[in-house]
C-alpha cells in the first residue's frame, strides 16, 4: 500500500488532482494525505500584524471538509480511502511539500500542473520542472481537466542505456495495473544505436513481465525530446507517460532546458516521473 501526497491550494486545477488522486488511491488501495502551505506573514511596518489566515488545526479541517465535500459533489464515497491531513508554514511551497514528504513517509505525489495564489510559482514557473529535477520525491503530474482512467498502457521513454535497472523500478508499477509497458527509443542514429536496440530486444524476450514490448521512433533533430514524446503519444489509447530521471541524464536536460514546461505543465495525458533511488512497490 502506498502514501500517496497531494497538494493542493483549493483551485480547480488542485481540485481535479484530487479526483485522480482518490480514484488512484482506489484502485491501488492506498492512502492519501493532503497538504496545504499556509503563507508566512510579512510584516512591512511597525503596525502590529493581523493574521487573516485559520490556525492549524482549523486549516485541517477546513482541508479535509472540502475535500469530502468534493468527493460527494462527483458522486464517490469519502470513506473508501483512508486520507488524513497536514498543513505548514512556507512561503517556498516546494520546499513544504518535500519536507511534507518526507515528514509523513509518503512514497509518491500526486499534483495538479496548474494552480493559483502560491502555488503558481510552482505550476505555472520553472518551479515546477526544477521542485521535479532536484528532489528525490516520485511525482505525477495531472493535466489540467483530466479524468482518471484505469491504466492499461503506459509509455515509458527511455535511452536504454540502463535499460535493465530501470525496468527493476518500473515494471512493478506496471504490474499493479496489468499494464502494456511500451518503451518509446528516440533513434537519432547514434553509434550505440544498433547495440543499444539488439540488447534492449533481447532483455525484453527474457523479461518475466511479458507485457513489454519495445516502439523505435526515428528521431528528428528539428525537435526537443519533449516535442518527439507528444508527436508520437495517442491520449485515446494511453494513460500514462513515465520518465525515468537518471542523474544528470537526459530528462534533467529535458526538466531543465528550454522546452521544458511545455512537457511538464501541459502535458497530454499524466506524467509520472521516477527518480532513479526510487524502489516501487507491488
Amino acid at each position: 500500500m502506498l502514501k500517496i501526497l497531494v497538494p493542493t491550494d483549493y483551485s480547480a486545477e488542485a481540485k481535479n488532482a484530487c479526483l485522480y488522486a482518490y480514484e488512484f488511491a482506489k484502485y491501488t488501495n492506498s492512502e492519501i494525505v493532503l497538504y496545504h502551505a499556509m503563507p508566512l506573514p510579512i510584516p512591512v511596518t511597525d503596525i502590529p500584524f493581523e493574521n487573516y489566515y485559520l490556525d492549524e488545526e482549523e486549516e485541517i479541517n477546513l482541508l479535509l471538509s472540502s475535500y469530502k465535500q468534493l468527493l460527494k459533489t462527483h458522486q464517490c464515497n469519502p470513506d473508501e480511502v483512508t486520507i488524513s491531513a497536514k498543513v505548514s508554514t512556507h512561503n517556498q511551497i516546494n520546499v513544504g511539500i518535500e519536507n511534507a514528504f518526507s515528514a509523513n513517509d509518503c512514497d509518491l505525489v500526486i499534483m495538479g500542473t496548474h494552480g493559483a495564489s502560491g502555488f503558481r510559482e510552482i505550476f505555472l514557473g520553472s518551479n515546477t520542472a526544477r521542485l521535479i529535477a532536484h528532489s528525490n520525491m516520485p511525482v505525477i503530474t495531472i493535466p489540467k481537466d483530466y479524468r482518471f482512467e484505469p491504466i492499461y498502457h503506459i509509455i515509458y521513454a527511455s535511452d536504454l542505456v540502463s535499460l535493465e535497472e530501470e525496468l527493476d523500478v518500473i515494471e512493478p508499477f506496471a504490474k499493479v495495473f496489468h499494464a502494456v509497458l511500451e518503451i518509446f527509443y528516440f533513434d537519432y542514429a547514434g553509434p550505440e544505436s544498433e547495440k543499444l536496440m539488439l540488447e534492449a530486444e533481447k532483455l525484453i524476450r527474457h523479461h518475466t513481465y511479458k507485457n513489454i514490448t519495445l516502439n523505435v521512433k526515428k528521431g528528428n533533430l528539428q525537435y526537443s525530446i519533449s516535442e518527439n514524446l507528444k508527436r508520437h503519444i495517442n491520449p485515446n489509447n494511453t494513460q500514462m507517460l513515465i520518465l525515468y530521471k537518471a542523474k544528470h541524464g537526459w530528462l534533467d536536460n529535458l526538466l531543465l532546458g528550454s522546452n521544458s514546461q511545455k512537457m511538464v505543465l501541459d502535458p497530454p495525458i499524466p506524467v509520472f516521473v521516477m527518480p532513479k533511488n526510487v524502489e516501487s512497490e507491488d
